[in-house]
């Protein structure tokens, strides 16, 4: 006969409390009933580990219609934003007895089981970077079934879900209005790959095309290069565009990274920054300010995520549904020596 399995009765004898009070610590709860003092907690703990007691999880969910699992879903790859939100999210999440797992999207590859995740029971909230593959019906349907989400986007409407206003296309378009107004006309563009057949879909892109178009300048098809995922390529194709007989005067990347190794390969070549080619990346990424020249970047001005951490959790702990509301997280233009 195999032994009996430890119960929270049991843990209770051993720590030398309630049963209430084992069960509020194994929860994780917050909030509602005065929490156990930091001694008591560690004494149920104790007992845990002693016994050898494990929690059914699965029964648990299906007790509570809770999975205690919050999701995040990023565009890959990761970036030290994405990394920064993780970070945030674990911290709270651990606060509270949760888990935190990661969904990042590929694009071009298939979402069906990153989707799934989201639309079946195994999480109980999600915050959803920019440009998830969700609309906004089913993101409002999904928050009927009781999913707890805050996405970012400047189009949709909250509707059950809060919804984070970062204004891309209007910092974007600061910075191409930015090197216009310098006096270059020669203004090369690195762009994300285009996996969808229109590259007008792209924020960054859009605000590109549409800031020379706004001037009158005509745009050259091969200024314009996918390589902003990848730093090699990046690197490799300002080389490339600095050899043109007529080369570009200013570089708009839609990546800081790309924006640096842009840096580095005109660097290589003599050309000095900004003096012969102002240089302007999107993203804010903490490497912009170890560049010389610092880089001039688009986005936001801190590596800050509690307000929509907060909001996710707010959802997650009220007894009834809250309705959707706006965030603000506005991109910016921080201007720097580069450009």
């Amino acid at each position: 006969m195999p032994p009996r399995r430890p119960t929270q009765r049991d843990i209770a004898e051993r720590a030398g409390v309630s049963t209430a009070t084992v069960s509020y610590v194994l929860s994780g709860r917050r909030g509602g009933a005065k929490p156990p003092p930091p001694e008591t907690r560690e004494r149920v703990l104790r007992a845990v580990a002693e016994t050898g007691y494990q929690l059914d999880q699965a029964g648990r969910s299906l007790r509570r219609q809770r999975t205690d699992v919050v999701a995040l879903m990023y565009p890959a790859p990761s970036s030290p934003w994405s990394d920064r939100l993780a970070e945030e999210l674990q911290v709270a999440a651990a606060d509270r007895g949760l888990a935190v797992v990661a969904l990042p999207v590929i694009t071009g590859a298939s979402t069906a089981a990153i989707l799934r995740i989201l639309r079946q029971r195994y999480i109980d909230g999600a915050v959803l970077l920019h440009d998830c593959p969700l609309d906004g019906a089913e993101l409002a349907a999904l928050a009927a079934q009781g999913r707890s989400l805050v996405v970012f986007d400047d189009d949709l409407e909250p509707d059950g879900f809060d919804v984070v206003r970062q204004n891309r296309l209007r910092a974007c378009r600061a910075a191409i209005e930015r090197l216009i107004t310098a006096g270059h006309r020669r203004i090369a563009f690195l762009s994300h790959a285009d996996d969808h057949g229109d590259p007008l879909a792209d924020v960054k892109l859009r605000s590109y095309t549409d800031g020379l178009a706004a001037h009158g300048i005509a745009q050259d098809p091969q200024l314009v290069r996918a390589v902003a995922d990848s730093r090699p390529d990046a690197y490799a194709a300002v080389r490339d565009l600095l050899r043109l007989p007529d080369p570009p005067t200013a570089l708009l990347s839609a990546t800081d990274r790309a924006a640096i190794d842009g840096i580095w390969a005109a660097r290589d070549l003599g050309v000095t920054v900004p003096d012969r080619l102002a240089v302007i990346g999107i993203g804010n990424i903490p490497e912009g300010l170890m560049i010389s020249p610092p880089l001039t970047s688009v986005g936001a001005v801190a590596l800050d995520f509690s307000d929509a951490v907060a909001r996710l959790f707010e959802r997650l702990d009220a007894e009834a549904a809250l309705p959707g509301a706006e965030l603000s997280a506005p991109w910016e233009l921080i201007t720097r020596a580069s450009g």
